[in-house]
């Protein structure tokens, strides 16, 4: 009767008994995607077999057949994750139904399979399955890279929770109005601020269904690196593939704009030696104005670099440059190289022309301008700083609150606090609050959520991230190792 209600199904096997059904699925339970159990079954009963299948972890649906409807029965198909719990006689209209449940709900584990062995190939922990599994093992895939931010894989003391970003985004549904959900994966990169899309290479996605995709994904401030690779690629030689997307934005990402690459070998475009003799004539302004000036030929050095298409080396090169020029020019307050965290912490955190022209200025102002802290007052800031973020570090603190607080540009803040303790104030957060995890963890017995929670992270997959960056292990394997320390 299955198969006339439902073409999409076969009966593989038939067993007279519990102990034969068992026999089978110690052969055969990997071809096996649902089980019918009567509870009633001679030798083996269908409670017991139903146990069997969850103590072995077999990934198969069972449904459970039965002409009694006993509280014991129930509570063990329920148990056990019964998809159903069908009353003798069957019924044809009923069973037809239950067939397109099953089948969407087949759908659905071959996805969540799939997205484990390509996480796990990304993450080179473990071969994808091959010709011997399930044929789609030979299936071929079309690779998207998406990149929110920079490419060098940001650390835990940056301030933005990308998995918020990416979930606020709405990706997987947005992807489903141009390809049907089965034929598309969308797991995490390495790196916090990727995501990988794969497509079933007869999908035939093409770029511009993908710009339409992508133009409908509102991530600002943030920019956004795509490279599609388009030619089929097979689960084994996912992580090969990665790390040449991985290398291609890094080479090709545009310097505060969004971009979409189509996956190729050339080499990204040399730099403009006239925009290097522009911004050398800028410089030669700075040398006697004031520091209205030096802001405002710096504006202009940013518009040199967003008024079309510049990689975000060249323009990293470009402002790095200029400040470096300046600063040999006319002698400020600092050396350059004592500027270097704070322009890595600008460039890392802001992305429009604007921001980071705003954020400059307070390098500048702090630069040439009248002196924002005397030496012997730095001390007392950071400390100040330290005792603030040691009361508060459960709180979502960012470097704009602490200038608000403080009175001076986060970057500054940011390379005073580093200079006496040896990290960011943000970072100091964030090991703060594991600390506190850890504690938690150890002696509370709270669940790894509510401890996230109690931390400020409203995500606990990002906690569990930031912990095992820091800690080297995942919150679950901490409470194992606690615990195993606490019982000797």
């Amino acid at each position: 009767m299955t198969e006339t209600l439902n073409e999409n199904f076969k009966v593989t096997a038939a067993a007279e008994d519990g102990g034969e059904a068992i026999r089978y699925l110690e052969e055969h339970g990997r071809e096996v995607d649902v089980l019918f159990v009567d509870m009633n079954l001679p030798v083996v009963n269908g409670r017991e077999l139903l146990e069997y299948v969850t103590g072995r972890k077999l990934r198969l649906i069972p449904v459970v057949i039965s002409g009694y409807t006993d509280y014991e029965y129930m509570k063990s198909a329920i148990s056990n994750n019964a998809m159903d719990y069908l009353r003798k006689p069957l019924n044809a209209g009923e069973m037809k139904l239950l067939l397109g449940r099953i089948e969407e709900r087949c759908r659905q584990l071959q996805f969540e399979e799939k997205e484990q062995d390509l996480k796990k190939a990304l993450m080179g922990e473990s071969s994808p399955a091959r010709s011997a599994e399930p044929p789609s093992a030979q299936q071929e895939y079309s690779m998207v890279l998406l990149t929110f931010g920079i490419s060098c894989g940001y650390s835990v003391e940056n301030e933005w929770n990308f998995e918020a970003v990416c979930r606020r985004l709405g990706l997987e549904e947005k992807l489903s109005s141009v390809l049907p959900h089965e034929r598309f994966w969308i797991v995490d990169g390495k790196y916090v601020n990727e995501k990988l899309i794969f497509v079933r290479k007869d999908s035939a996605l093409d770029s511009g269904s993908l710009q339409q995709v992508l133009a409908r994904l509102d991530c600002r401030p943030l920019v956004l690196t795509t490279v599609y690779y388009r030619e089929g690629i097979r689960l084994e030689n996912i992580l090969p593939v990665y790390r040449q997307l991985q290398r291609y934005t890094r080479d090709h990402m545009f310097f505060a704009r969004d971009a979409l690459f189509v996956y190729c070998t050339d080499k990204p475009p040399e730099g403009d030696p006239r925009r290097k003799a522009e911004i050398d004539r800028l410089v030669r302004q700075c040398s006697a104005d004031g520091m209205e000036k030096i802001c405002a030929c710096f504006t202009r050095v940013l518009a040199l670099l967003t008024e079309r298409p510049v990689t975000y080396r060249e323009a990293v090169h470009d402002i790095r440059y200029f400040i470096f020029r300046v600063c040999a020019e006319r002698p400020g307050h600092r050396e350059y190289f004592e500027l270097e965290d704070e322009i890595q912490f600008i460039l890392e955190n802001y992305y429009t022309a604007g921001e980071i022209a705003e954020a400059f200025r307070e390098v500048f102002r702090n630069l040439f301008g009248a002196l924002s802290a005397e030496s012997g007052e730095k001390d007392v800031l950071a400390g100040r700083m330290k005792d603030y973020l040691d009361a508060n570090f459960r709180l979502n603190i960012t470097s704009q609150m602490l200038a608000e607080r403080f009175g001076f540009a986060p970057s500054y803040l940011s390379s005073i606090f580093k200079q006496y303790y040896g990290v960011t104030p943000v970072y100091y957060m964030v090991r703060r609050r594991v600390e506190e995890g850890k504690r938690l963890l150890a002696e509370s017995g709270a669940k790894i959520k509510d401890v996230a929670r109690m931390l400020g992270y409203e995500d606990s997959l990002y906690f569990s991230k930031v912990f095992k960056k820091i800690v080297g292990m995942s919150p679950k394997e901490y409470v194992r190792m606690a615990a195993g320390t606490a019982e000797k």
